[in-house]
C-alpha cells in the first residue's frame, strides 16, 4: 500500500511543479512583452533621417498634423520641428493681398514642403507662386508667372518650460532663389527669423517671430527690412482652434504681396484672425483674413490652405 501512495504523491507533486513552472514562464513572457516599447514607424528610404541622428525625447513618432502643426496656418512659424523622417505638405490654393499705395493686388497659390532630417533640424522647400498673378492697376497691365523657389531650414534649440513660462526657441534660415518669372524675380535674397512659442494659462498658445528679409524694388535696388509676426491661439472645440494674428511688413516667408515693390515698404502693419480645423491626425484645413491698419499695408489679405502629414 505504501509504495502505491508514494507513487500517487510523486505524480501529484510533479504535475503541480510543472504547472507552477509553466505559469511562471507565462508571467515572465507577459512581463517581457509589456516592457517592449512600440516600434517606431518606418522612415522613408530616401530620407537622410535614416542616419538616426535623434536628440530629443518624442513620445509618438507617427505622422501627426497636430504636433507641431502646419506653419502656414498663421503669420508666424512654430519653433518646433518635425521628428526625424516625418513630412508635411502644406498647400495654399488661395493667397491674396490687396492693393497698396505703390503696388497692385496680388494672387498666388503656394506650397511648403517640410521634412525632418533630425529631431531638431527640418529641411523645407517653399514654392511662393505656382502660379502667381499680379492684377493690373494704375495703368499697369496684368502679369502672370511663377514666383521664386525658396530653400529653407528650421532649427529647434530649446523646448518650452511651461512651469516657468519660458518659450520654446528656434531659428529659421532661408534663401530665396532667382528661379522665377522675370516679373517676379527679385534676385537671390537671404532671410533669418527667430521663433518663439509660449504655452499660456487658459489653454492659450502664443507664437511670435522677429527677423530680417531681403527684397528688391522696381529700380533693382536691394534692401533689407525687419519683420515681426504674432498669433494667439486657443482650441474652442475638439480639433478646432481660432486665433488672432498680426504682422509688420510681411508674414514669415514673405507670403503676401508682390516680390518686386515700386518703393521700399515702411512698417506696413496688418491685423487679422482665422481658424485651424484639424480633421484627423493626418489632415488639417485653415483660413484667415486681415486688413491693413497703416497706409503702407495692403487693404486686405486672405489665405486658404490645407496640410497633410506622412
Amino acid at each position: 500500500m505504501r509504495p502505491i501512495l508514494a507513487i500517487i504523491a510523486a505524480t501529484v507533486l510533479s504535475v503541480w511543479g510543472a504547472a507552477s513552472i509553466a505559469c511562471g514562464q507565462e508571467a515572465v513572457v507577459d512581463a517581457g512583452m509589456a516592457e517592449v516599447p512600440a516600434a517606431d514607424p518606418p522612415i522613408p528610404f530616401w530620407s537622410p533621417a535614416r542616419l538616426n541622428l535623434r536628440m530629443r525625447e518624442i513620445e509618438d513618432r507617427s505622422p501627426n498634423i497636430r504636433v507641431p502643426g502646419p506653419d502656414t496656418a498663421n503669420y508666424p512659424n512654430s519653433a518646433y520641428t518635425l521628428p526625424a523622417g516625418r513630412s508635411y505638405v502644406e498647400f495654399l490654393p488661395v493667397v491674396f493681398s490687396g492693393q497698396t499705395g505703390g503696388s497692385p493686388s496680388n494672387y498666388s497659390a503656394q506650397t511648403l514642403l517640410r521634412h525632418g532630417i533630425t529631431d531638431w533640424l527640418e529641411f523645407r522647400l517653399f514654392f511662393s507662386g505656382m502660379p502667381q498673378l499680379q492684377f493690373g492697376g494704375d495703368g499697369q497691365s496684368q502679369v502672370t508667372g511663377f514666383g521664386p523657389l525658396v530653400f529653407d531650414t528650421k532649427i529647434h534649440l530649446f523646448d518650452a518650460q511651461k512651469e516657468l513660462f519660458l518659450p520654446a526657441f528656434g531659428v529659421e534660415l532661408a534663401l530665396q532663389t532667382n528661379w522665377a518669372s522675370p516679373a517676379f524675380n527679385s534676385g537671390v535674397q537671404p532671410s533669418i527669423n527667430l521663433l518663439f512659442d509660449y504655452y499660456l494659462p487658459g489653454d492659450f498658445s502664443f507664437e511670435w517671430n522677429v527677423g530680417v528679409f531681403g527684397g528688391q524694388d522696381s529700380n533693382g535696388i536691394d534692401y533689407y527690412q525687419a519683420t515681426w509676426q504674432f498669433a494667439l491661439q486657443r482650441e474652442v472645440l475638439p480639433g478646432f482652434a481660432v486665433f488672432v494674428q498680426a504682422f509688420i511688413n510681411d508674414a514669415n516667408l514673405t507670403r503676401f504681396g508682390p516680390e518686386i515693390r515700386s518703393t521700399i515698404p515702411n512698417n506696413a502693419t496688418v491685423v487679422g484672425a482665422g481658424f485651424l480645423w484639424t480633421v484627423n491626425d493626418l489632415f488639417a484645413i485653415y483660413a484667415s483674413g486681415g486688413a491693413g491698419v497703416t497706409k503702407e499695408a495692403s487693404e486686405s489679405v486672405a489665405q486658404i490652405g490645407m496640410a497633410f502629414a506622412f
